[in-house]
């Protein structure tokens, strides 16, 4: 076997040797392996059958232009080269061509690598950079000395500071002056013994505003386990508190109308009761109805009915006390708690409501809509002195009233 052969089968990556015309004169064992053919199989193929069909003149091109200037340079980590086995099956190369002189002759050495550990990697990577520059937490990353290494658009966007104005600065530019030693002696405790921490913190911005965000530091170890960075990542505590603000909004509050859905309602007829109960005061149940808003929901459509439910609560809301709830069920039912109140107060809201509801609403159609308002209502003590009975004893009231013709109110009576 010459010399160059035993230095080439000795070779881990993938060899072969192509004449000018592109035909393969030897290969080694990697690549026969790599892409899956016995031994002499290539020799006198095309290098191209080494390439999916569809870029194989790609490749040719490629070659053709290197033997116009022939010189060692790498394709694949910039090109996406593909490598196609005997199967069929594709996967990413990197290839390293140099010009080689065989027994006079010209030719060129191909080293074909197995690429799909390099893609991989790359993919991942790309993906954190994606996830480090676009997130909305701020995020820092230190040396083991606390040194600032790299920060994200994020954190610039919360401290003030460009990226070039805290490389190298130790993390304690940040302090707010709010903590003592303790704090953050407790911090590095946890730390050295978890591995992390989290926690809040107050820290200053560039101009000396102090503000207060959540801090999560963990560490980054080596492959020995040793400690050779830190990552912080910090949520703005006021931009928390809107989130959760928001969310408790969605869970209690319904969505079209911006009243209280049925379960805060249930909250707070509780609580009303508990303070009726123990203080002696009395308060009214009132169940609602629209009459005629099916007909108007058919024939103008969704999004109109869901227009005239808006308008519908700013009246209810109009006639009530800050005190008092209403609250949607859904659909076109309603319940409101009076707390606090007089039979006489509760005729004159159920009159006031009626009345103001069976007016028409202008909705910029051609014509007004109008719709009407069925009532009924119960009394505590007098009727139950219970939340549930109180609430059937309104419904049969309500009941009663859109039986004997619709569009009034009507007290409870057993």
């Amino acid at each position: 076997m010459p010399v160059f052969e035993k230095i080439f089968e000795a070779v881990p990556d993938g060899l072969l040797v192509a004449d000018t015309a592109g035909r393969i004169l030897y290969v080694n064992s990697a690549l026969e392996h790599l892409f899956g053919y016995a031994p002499d199989e290539l020799l006198g193929q095309p290098v191209e059958s080494l390439t999916p069909r569809d870029i194989a003149s790609a490749h040719v091109h490629y070659r053709t232009g290197y033997q116009g200037a022939a010189q060692t340079r790498p394709m694949g980590a910039s090109n996406n080269l593909f490598g196609r086995r005997k199967d069929g099956g594709l996967f990413p190369v990197d290839v390293m061509l140099s010009p080689l002189e065989i027994y006079d002759r010209q030719g060129t050495l191909c080293v074909v690598r197995d690429a799909t550990l390099r893609k991989d990697v790359e993919d991942k990577l790309h993906i954190a950079n994606t996830v480090f520059q676009s997130t909305q937490e701020a995020i820092v990353v230190t040396d083991i000395d606390c040194r600032i290494l790299a920060v994200n658009p994020a954190f610039e966007k919360v401290t003030d500071y460009q990226e070039k104005e805290v490389l190298g600065q130790h993390m304690r530019m940040l302090r707010s002056g709010r903590h003592d030693e303790f704090f953050y002696r407790r911090m590095w405790d946890s730390i050295a013994n978890t591995g992390e921490w989290q926690g809040a913190i107050w820290n200053r911005r560039k101009g000396g505003e102090i503000y207060h965000e959540w801090l999560s530091i963990s560490t980054v170890r080596d492959h020995k386990g040793k400690p050779i960075q830190y990552v912080g990542i910090t949520t703005d505590m006021g931009r928390m508190n809107h989130v959760e603000t928001a969310v408790e909004r969605l869970a209690h509050y319904d969505a079209l109308t911006g009243l209280p859905n049925r379960l805060l309602f249930n909250s707070r007829i509780q609580k009303t009761w508990e303070r009726a109960h123990r203080d002696g005061r009395p308060f009214a149940v009132m169940f609602l109805d629209l009459d005629g808003f099916k007909a108007v929901n058919d024939s103008l459509g969704h999004a109109i009915g869901d227009e005239l439910l808006k308008l519908v609560a700013g009246r209810l809301r109009e006639h009530l006390r800050e005190t008092d709830t209403v609250a949607r069920m859904g659909g076109d039912e309603f319940l409101i708690v009076l707390e606090d109140v007089g039979r006489d107060d509760i005729v004159n809201v159920a009159q006031q409501l009626v009345e103001r509801i069976s007016e028409p609403f202008d909705l910029c159609l051609a014509q007004p809509v109008c719709v009407g308002l069925s009532l009924g209502w119960s009394y505590y003590p007098e009727h139950a002195d219970n939340v549930p009975a109180l609430i059937r004893q309104a419904d049969e009231a309500l009941y009663q009233v859109k039986k004997s013709g619709r569009g009034a109110w009507r007290e409870y009576c057993s």
